[in-house]
């Protein structure tokens, strides 16, 4: 048992992890701008909903939108309204969640078992990795869906746990069905994928199934789903009919599941990789804490103790989201993230009362060292590729790039990153500063090494090099496209050729027509109008603009290029154009 002394140590300590965290997920979280597709999608889907006031069905470029519910949009719209347009506003509802599910995974563990050391070092786990960062500070769905399955299962947990407590244990359970309400208004039948099965092994593993589903308020549970989520999907049901089922329910849902879509597919092991670098530095301590959790516990069931169930229910969320996932044809890596806030409990565990003590057998202690010495090695080998060989294999990078399915233009000169890569190995070497503390019979010092070194090396590799790399590929057409809204006149017709980029959508705050690399004399007789014409493109495609379809090059940033008729290149000299500069984008 920890002296007082030691437990207001931990305290202070969880305190600073949330300052930390505060800290991470919303520093310059506007700076950046916005990426394609998904970002610049969803951004350029709100900007839509405020020009036609239609803030029921979304659309992207004058077509419909379907591929998600509403509720991510109401929450970008939302901030829209109350922050002003910009990158921090599309944003701020993904960090605003990623802190609550950090929140929610720290109280799991503080109200179940009392531990400040579990609990604090549940936290730094939490959001200290660098795919959670990623995500928690992109405008995408998966946060806000991660809020709602962790807020479901951790409710579910707590109302199983509530024992004599009735009454607590049907408030409990009535904030899980509002949550997984929200969550499929979020992404769909997604949400109900990840939640219920976990429940349903959950009370079969505790042999309490028959008594949990009366206790569950089913009934009420319904209820309140249909209350959430009747009034948007009825109301589109009612507007598009067929073109909405088979739009979201059969191409988004299952088709994603049975097709490999827009080229994202993989094997059954694609998610193995992911957790192992995403979750750096401890998917090793998860892997290590999940044979001991999970496996071990599996006999258990109602006989096992307070720690055994919450071990074991927090590995039967992280495997049944691996699962479920894995077994789908289309994979992206951000699909797995409902796992990490459980991942983060049995880290949490494994370094206070494995580690920390010095309570491993050799088994554990393997597994734990060597994996992270594994996925050390791979970050370092990133690292350095960065720093040093991305000058090497440019040629090639800027060869694979096929100019109509690909929304990136990039320079003809390698960019060079030095310094955060070189401060990411050093983030790297502090995390294995780790495993060599504890083989020198050091165990205390060596959680201090894992947690300060995925500090440094998570924020680093999110506030430092990651706005770097967007600094090349995405803020010059940034800043291509202010200049133009300043010049652009009304009348005048934009399109892009050979480029399809949504977050211009967004920063150009208008529609734009869409003409592939083979369209070029289709492009011409367009240009051909008294109307100043424009046309974003990538800079490799400049000789055949300028000798194919007579149009000037009036500005390059980066790989990026912006075209136009004659009237267009007056316009554009002499700044006759209008003068407004879009408000969005300045974060």
């Amino acid at each position: 048992m920890q002296s007082r002394l030691s437990e207001k140590k931990w305290t202070w300590m969880g305190l600073l992890a949330l300052v930390l965290s505060l800290a991470v997920l919303f520093s310059c979280l506007g700076s950046m701008a916005l990426t394609d597709r998904d970002e610049g999608e969803y951004a350029a889907s709100v900007s839509a909903m405020f020009r036609s006031g239609d803030f029921v069905v979304p659309t992207l470029n004058g077509r419909l939108y379907l591929e998600k519910p509403i509720l991510v949009f109401w929450a970008m719209a939302a901030s829209r309204a109350v922050f002003g347009d910009g990158e921090m506003a599309a944003r701020l509802p993904s960090a605003v969640s990623a802190f609550l599910v950090l929140l929610l995974a720290a109280w799991l563990v503080r109200r179940t078992q009392k531990d400040p050391a579990w609990t604090t070092l549940t936290c730094v786990a939490a959001v200290f990795t660098p795919l959670f960062l990623l995500v928690g500070r992109a405008c995408l769905t998966d946060m806000l869906l991660t809020l709602f399955t962790t807020a479901s299962l951790v409710c579910f947990h707590l109302a199983v746990e509530s024992g004599e407590q009735p009454l607590k244990a049907r408030n409990f359970y009535l904030l899980g069905w509002t949550a997984l309400g929200f969550g499929f208004l979020t992404k769909g039948p997604v949400a109900p994928a990840v939640v219920l099965p976990v429940c349903f092994f959950y009370a079969l593993w505790q042999r309490r199934l028959w008594q949990i589903l009366k206790a569950c308020r089913i009934h009420w549970g319904i209820l309140i789903f249909v209350v959430i989520n009747l009034p948007w999907y009825g109301l589109v049901f009612w507007k598009l009919g067929e073109v909405f089922w088979r739009s979201f329910f059969v191409a988004q849902n299952i088709n994603r599941f049975t097709e490999v879509l827009l080229g994202h597919g993989g094997g059954f092991l694609y998610y193995l990789p992911v957790l192992l670098v995403g979750l750096f530095p401890f998917s090793s301590v998860v892997l290590a804490d999940l044979g001991g959790g999970f496996v071990k516990n599996f006999k258990a069931g109602k006989q096992a103790d307070q720690v055994q169930r919450l071990r074991f229910f927090a590995g039967l969320c992280l495997v049944w989201v691996l699962i479920v996932f894995s077994l789908a044809a289309t994979k992206q890596i951000n699909y797995i993230l409902p796992g990490f806030p459980f991942a983060a409990v049995l880290a949490g565990h494994f370094l206070a009362k494995r580690v920390f003590p010095g309570q491993m057998g050799k088994a554990t202690k393997a597994i734990y060292s060597w994996g992270l010495i594994l996925v050390s090695a791979i970050w370092l080998v990133v690292m350095l590729a960065l720093a040093f060989g991305l000058p090497l294999f440019w040629d090639q990078i800027l060869g694979s790039i096929r100019p109509d399915s690909s929304e990136y233009a990039l320079p003809e000169a390698a960019p060079l990153f030095l310094f955060w890569p070189l401060a990411g190995m050093a983030g790297v070497l502090i995390c294995l500063s780790g495993w060599y503390l504890l083989k020198k019979g050091k165990p205390a010092f060596s959680v201090a090494g894992i947690a300060v070194g995925a500090m440094l090396f998570s924020s680093t590799l999110i506030l430092g090099l990651l706005p770097n790399v967007a600094n090349v590929m995405q803020d010059p057409s940034r800043q291509l496209a202010r200049q133009a809204v300043k010049l652009i006149p009304d009348e005048a017709r934009v399109v892009t050729y050979g480029l399809w980029k949504p977050s211009l959508f967004y920063y150009l705050d208008q529609d734009l027509e869409r003409f592939r690399v083979d369209d070029l004399e289709k492009l011409k007789n367009k240009a051909q109008s008294a109307k100043p014409f424009f046309a974003f493109t990538r800079v490799t495609l400049r000789d055949r603009l300028e000798n194919g379809a007579d149009l000037s090059v009036l500005a390059v940033k980066g790989g990026y290029m912006l075209v136009g008729n004659e009237s267009a290149r007056r316009v554009w000299e002499t700044g006759t154009g209008k003068d407004q500069l879009k408000t969005g984008g300045q974060g």
